[in-house]
């Protein structure tokens, strides 16, 4: 255009209007890293734990102590698929002389356990828009913030299979003597504690005699049954992060306390095995509230990249139940675990497709109901 006024039009006009674009070459991007000096950039987030479901905001703050209002500044995000993004993951904006500026993005929690977020490029764009700089954040700021999403606690009744399934693990004499004693707690003497029957109940422990005498089918569990030790077994083995993985971690996590659940309603009490850190934590589950403590624990949770790694045979009481995410392609703690313990419950998801390894494998639908492979 200066090129055109100067021959087509004015020469004078056309030279000082030269002129004034070469000045504003210059005097850009040199006013523009004047006020790259007096930038801040401080990410930030509204809060550090959150349930499936709520709604997040990842903040950058922008902190201009020139006088000079700032061109554009863009920002380009990184997330873990823990979240979805509400309009994309960049940012873009500006921040007046001597204030401050929130640029804002809405996420979703949609998965749960340990989720990532992050600015992976975040840059200044001069006056003209033609020079880039970048921005660093501030030096006391987290470039990569955390988040801990709690896995849902389903709500499954004690009447489900989910719970039936399991008592398989119950090692009862087939040839007991029935017997209508009763006992509210665990003594350690002979005798029995019973409940209604619920379909799916070995029809073996119904007590026939303390059933005539209360009109209603009993179902006894013996004391020593009641109070034995039980153990489940998390196995999240690493694999590469995707949603479907995460769909699957969940499934197995959210289905293994539904039955924590289901097995403190029927009162008895649990030990859950599961990583962290790179070390097999045990939680001794006895009270819904052990239940919400776990819960929280398994808010935190990542992938373990130690694979193969298996817990002390002495920390199991008897055959465990293994929760696993193992998945086609990264199946190896499954199989290792099936090898290990051959008679275990080994429960993978529905949405794995992993193989059967044992005779004893299950699918965890996306209701929380166990069905054999």
């Amino acid at each position: 255009m200066a090129l055109f006024v100067t021959l087509v039009i004015d020469g004078t006009i056309g030279m000082v209007l030269t002129f004034a674009l070469i000045i504003a070459l210059v005097v850009s991007p040199l006013l523009t890293l004047a006020v790259k000096r007096h930038l801040r950039v401080q990410p930030v987030l509204n809060g550090s734990a959150f349930s499936k479901g709520d709604k997040i905001y990842f903040g950058i703050k922008l902190f201009n102590n020139g006088f000079l209002p700032a061109p554009v500044i863009s920002a380009e995000l990184y997330r873990t698929p823990h979240f979805t993004a509400d309009g994309g993951d960049a940012l873009c904006g500006s921040v007046t002389g001597r204030s401050s500026n929130t640029l804002t993005l809405a996420l979703t929690a949609v998965h749960s356990g340990k989720a990532y977020i992050g600015i992976k490029s975040l840059t200044l764009t001069d006056y003209l828009g033609i020079f880039s700089f970048n921005l660093k954040i501030d030096g006391d700021a987290e470039k990569e913030l955390t988040a801990a999403i709690y896995p849902d606690i389903p709500e499954v009744s004690v009447q489900t299979g989910l719970i039936n399934t399991s008592s398989v693990f119950l090692s009862a004499e087939d040839d007991e003597e029935e017997s209508d004693e009763t006992s509210s707690v665990p003594t350690g003497l002979a005798g029995y504690d019973h409940r209604e029957y619920s379909p799916g109940d070995p029809l073996k422990r119904i007590n026939w005699k303390l059933s005539s005498k209360r009109d209603v089918l009993m179902v006894r569990l013996d004391e020593k049954i009641k109070g034995a030790g039980r153990t489940l077994l998390l196995d999240l083995p690493y694999c590469e992060l995707t949603p479907v993985l995460l769909t699957v971690r969940d499934n197995v996590i959210e289905g293994m306390l539904a039955m924590l659940v289901s097995l403190i309603k029927e009162g008895r009490e649990v030990s859950c095995l599961y990583r962290k850190q790179g070390l097999w934590m045990t939680a001794e589950i006895r009270s819904q509230g052990d239940i919400y403590a776990l819960q929280e624990e398994l808010s935190e949770t990542e992938p373990d990249k130690a694979g193969g790694v298996l817990p002390d045979p002495a920390r199991l009481s008897g055959v465990p139940i293994v929760f696993t995410s193992a998945m086609q392609g990264c199946s190896g703690s499954a199989e290792l675990i099936a090898r290990r313990f051959p008679d275990s419950m080994l429960i993978s998801s529905y949405a794995s497709s992993l193989p059967s390894f044992s005779a004893n494998s299950w699918v965890l639908s996306e209701g929380f109901e166990l069905h054999k492979m």
